[in-house]
């Protein structure tokens, strides 16, 4: 029993704890550069554990449910910032009573805090742990693939794909996955001479391995290279979910704190360098995810800001209540069935 704790909820809480104090902590420290005073700075929901009070006011603190956090700011009338309170609230210091560019800056901090932190993670990784560079250069061919078929052999270097350019195996497999069940037309490299092939597609399969080398990188190139992943974990992850939504995707991916559990220990086991890579993807979506306007989430208190920038004034307290009361539903609702989802993996 102790040996299960260890392998899979204490690697999930380390994870889930700095990641939620990085989201706070933008949060924190713009909400404090535009003078609002931080009255609770809290990792998990609940009762309180354990915590101090700084010369700031700030009662940092950690709390009895560990899913999640939030800082709780002057004026706050409950932890999701979804009412005003209404006495012994200092002006000066209230977050209710800033600029509407100063409160959606202080909203939009906490998701930037992930993604920066992704951003360093990832730089961290490719100078001292390496790049994992997918060159389309063809070590291997399934015997009677298309590939095969199509008159490909080893040692042949794609450069092309229907015109395209392929700097790697990533652009190659989404050009494949674009065009499954169909034929491709691919330049080759071979022996310093350009020849075009006409592959077939089967279950986004052409039937080829590339060339996988390792190899660490500059600085100035770990930060080309980290934006760059960035931006396309982050156009996967929209095209995934925009997929779940029109229904040409299952839901059977989404996964909630059981999978991330499962990952977690996964992840910790092989090392310092996976462990990196995971807390860098739950990181970019938790920062992603909060940009969503659903209310109750950073997004949503965004969207109620734009509201109030077209209409003038903010928006009625009872409508603000309604559209907390649907936020609140959704996002239980997405919570139950992302778990049923992972409860379901133990009986396939």
């Amino acid at each position: 029993m102790f040996e299960t704790l260890v392998n899979s909820i204490i690697p999930f809480l380390v994870i889930l704890t700095i990641l939620v104090f990085v989201h706070e902590l933008g949060h924190y420290l713009v909400a404090r550069y535009n003078g609002v005073k931080v009255d609770v700075f809290s990792i998990g929901f609940g009762n309180e554990i354990f915590g101090f009070n700084d010369s700031h006011g700030t009662r940092w603190k950690f709390s009895l449910i560990p899913l999640g956090g939030y800082v709780k700011m002057h004026g706050d009338a409950d932890e999701a910032s979804t009412k005003l309170q209404k006495n012994n609230v200092n002006q000066n210091f209230s977050f209710y009573h800033k600029t509407l560019l100063q409160r959606s800056l202080i909203l939009f901090a906490g998701p930037a805090a992930n993604f920066f932190f992704s951003f360093f993670v990832l730089i961290f990784i490719y100078i001292f742990y390496g790049y994992m560079d997918n060159k389309p250069l063809i070590s291997e061919i399934e015997k009677g693939g298309e590939a095969e078929i199509a008159g490909l052999k080893v040692g042949d270097l794609i450069v092309e794909a229907n015109e395209k350019l392929v700097p790697d195996l990533i652009s190659l497999r989404e050009i494949i996955t674009k065009h499954d069940h169909s034929e491709i037309k691919l330049t080759i490299n071979r022996n310093n001479k350009l020849s075009d092939f006409v592959v077939g597609i089967k279950n986004n399969k052409i039937g080829i391995k590339g060339t996988v080398e390792n190899k660490k990188l500059s600085f100035l190139n770990s930060c080309s290279k980290s934006i760059e992943q960035i931006y396309y974990f982050i156009k996967i992850t929209l095209f995934g979910i925009f997929e779940m939504f029109t229904g040409s995707r299952g839901t059977e991916d989404l996964g909630g704190p059981i999978r991330i559990a499962e990952l977690a220990a996964e992840f910790w086991s092989k090392g310092l360098q996976d462990t990196l890579w995971l807390m860098m993807i739950i990181s970019l979506n938790l920062g992603l995810i909060n940009l969503f306007p659903i209310p109750m989430l950073d997004g949503g208190h965004l969207m109620f800001n734009l509201f109030e920038f077209l209409n003038g004034k903010p928006l009625n307290e009872k409508v603000l209540e309604i559209f907390h009361t649907i936020g609140f539903v959704l996002l239980l609702s997405l919570m139950f069935y992302a778990t049923y989802n992972d409860i379901s993996r133990f009986f396939e």
